[in-house]
């Protein structure tokens, strides 16, 4: 499992919040490889989900804490965005219909992917 210092080949970085379960959100912290959707939104759809896999500084996140992580989206999200994330976006980690946390990416470096 990479770690969040190792990991080079990542897409995203991004400062995330895990919501508190009284809030609807997570139990439990959410650990590196976590695999929630990545709930964003492309081409004037809002509301879409995409597949990612997130490693966080430390390891993890818990509920009602923030964080810094880096996020691998997947190659569909590639292609749809053509890796055109912008700075200070926002978007939701899900699972199922349920958004455990919310985050704001910070850099991106799947630029014109």
């Amino acid at each position: 499992m990479d770690k969040f210092e190792e990991l080079s080949d990542y897409h995203l970085k991004a400062k995330v919040y895990v919501i508190e379960a009284e809030f609807g959100g997570r139990q439990s912290a959410i650990s590196d490889g976590y695999r929630g959707q990545f709930f964003w939104h492309i081409n004037g759809v809002s509301s879409t989900d995409w597949d990612a896999r997130y490693v966080f500084e430390g390891g993890q996140i818990n509920p009602g804490e923030s964080g810094l992580c880096k996020i691998v989206v997947s190659d569909n999200l590639l292609m749809y965005s053509g890796g055109k994330f912008s700075k200070n976006q926002q978007f939701g980690i899900r699972e199922g219909s349920r958004i455990v946390a919310v985050g704001v990416i910070i850099n991106n470096k799947a630029k014109n992917a």
